[in-house]
C-alpha cells in the first residue's frame, strides 16, 4: 500500500502512516506500517530480542496476555500513576475501577508489557479485562492500544471511564461517540486506537474550577469536604460502577437511557388553574329591520301641565 511522508514517534519507535482514501493520510487509521530500519537498528532489534521474549513471557504470565476470549470487554479507568496524584479528581477513573474490581472479587497485577495494571475477571458474568494505564494520563492511549492489540479486543467493547469537567459534581453521563471535549487522556486513545472516535465511554463529574482557579490546579487536587459527603451521600461512586455494569449487560443504548432518565430532573407540579368566571349573558342584537321600523315610527310630544291639582297630558301625533 503507498504510504505518505508523515512519521510521527510513537513508544520511542517511528511510524508511518498508511494512505486510506482521497491520498489523505489519517493517523487513527490501522494498521502503522514501521519505517524502513537501517543497519544500526537491525542490529539493535537483535540484541534486544531476548529482553523483549522475557518482557513477553511476563506479560503472558501476569494477566493471561494473547489469549483472546470471544466476548471479552476492556474496561479502562484513566488517572495517574503514584501517591502524588491518589484521590484527586483526575483519577477517578482508577477509583471507578477500583471499587468496581473490589466488589467484583477482581485483584490487580501488573502488565509491564502494556504498561498498565490489569484484572482479569467476570462481570454479570461477562468477561472482562480492567485495566489502568500507568503511562500517565497524555499517554494512556498507547497502552490501551496495546492492550486491544494483545487481547484482540475490538473497539465496540472498549470502555473507558474518566473525570469531565463539563459534568456536575455527583453527576454520571454516558456517551458513545464524539470528541475528545479537551481530555488528554481521550484525545490520545482517540488518535492511537479510535479514529473514528466511537467507543463507550462513563463520564464522572468533576464539575468545573471556581473563578480565579486554574483547570490544571482543580483537577490535580482532592475533592473538598462538601463535594466528598455530596458524592457519598448520591451515591455516585456505586452509580458509576452500576452504568459500567449495564453497558456490560444491557448494552449501550439502554444504559443510556437509563442513566439518562435517573438524573433527569423531575417536573415541577403545575400550579391549580383559578376557576373561570361565569360568563355574562349578552343583550341580544336588535336587528336591522326592527331599528329601521322603529325609526319610520310617528313621533310623540307629551305636554304635562300641572293646574290646581288637575293633570293634563296632551299628545300630538304627526300623520304618516
Amino acid at each position: 500500500a503507498p504510504i505518505c511522508a508523515c512519521r510521527r514517534k510513537s513508544a520511542g519507535r517511528i511510524y508511518v502512516c498508511r494512505v486510506v482514501e482521497d491520498g489523505q493520510c489519517w493517523r487513527g487509521s490501522w494498521p502503522r506500517v514501521p519505517a524502513p530500519m537501517g543497519l544500526l537498528a537491525v542490529v539493535r532489534k537483535v540484541v534486544t530480542a531476548p529482553m523483549r521474549l522475557i518482557e513477553r513471557v511476563r506479560g503472558h504470565g501476569s494477566a493471561g496476555a494473547g489469549v483472546a476470549e470471544p466476548g471479552r470487554w476492556l474496561l479502562v479507568g484513566l488517572g495517574n500513576p503514584g501517591s502524588r496524584f491518589e484521590g484527586t479528581r483526575h483519577n477517578a477513573g482508577f477509583d471507578v475501577l477500583d471499587i468496581l474490581a473490589r466488589t467484583e472479587g477482581i485483584s490487580w497485577t501488573d502488565a509491564a508489557r502494556h504498561r498498565a495494571k490489569v484484572g482479569v475477571g467476570k462481570i454479570a458474568g461477562v468477561p472482562v479485562l480492567l485495566a489502568k494505564p500507568q503511562t500517565y494520563m497524555n499517554l494512556g492511549g498507547e497502552s490501551v492500544r496495546s492492550l486491544c492489540r494483545w487481547y484482540k479486543i475490538p473497539n465496540s467493547n472498549l470502555l473507558v471511564v474518566y473525570d469531565d469537567l463539563d459534568t456536575a459534581v455527583g453527576a454520571i453521563k454516558l456517551k458513545g461517540k464524539g470528541g475528545h471535549g479537551g481530555h488528554n487522556g481521550i484525545r490520545n486513545i482517540i488518535d492511537e486506537v479510535c479514529g473514528d472516535k466511537v467507543f463507550a465511554r462513563v463520564k464522572f463529574g468533576i464539575g468545573r474550577p471556581k473563578p480565579g482557579v486554574e483547570v490544571y490546579d482543580h483537577v490535580l487536587t482532592k475533592f473538598g469536604d462538601d463535594e466528598a459527603t455530596e458524592l457519598e451521600s448520591k451515591g455516585t461512586w456505586a452509580k458509576a460502577c452500576d452504568a459500567v455494569r449495564g453497558v456490560l449487560v444491557d448494552g449501550l443504548d439502554k444504559a443510556m437511557s437509563a442513566v439518562y432518565t435517573e438524573h433527569k430532573a423531575p417536573k415541577q407540579p403545575k400550579a391549580p388553574k383559578a376557576p373561570k368566571e361565569p360568563k355574562q349573558s349578552k343583550e341580544p342584537k336588535e336587528s336591522p329591520a326592527a331599528a329601521a321600523n322603529e325609526s319610520d315610527a310617528p313621533a310623540a310630544t307629551v305636554d304635562t301641565n300641572v293646574r290646581d291639582g288637575a293633570e293634563k297630558v296632551e299628545m300630538d301625533s304627526t300623520p304618516l
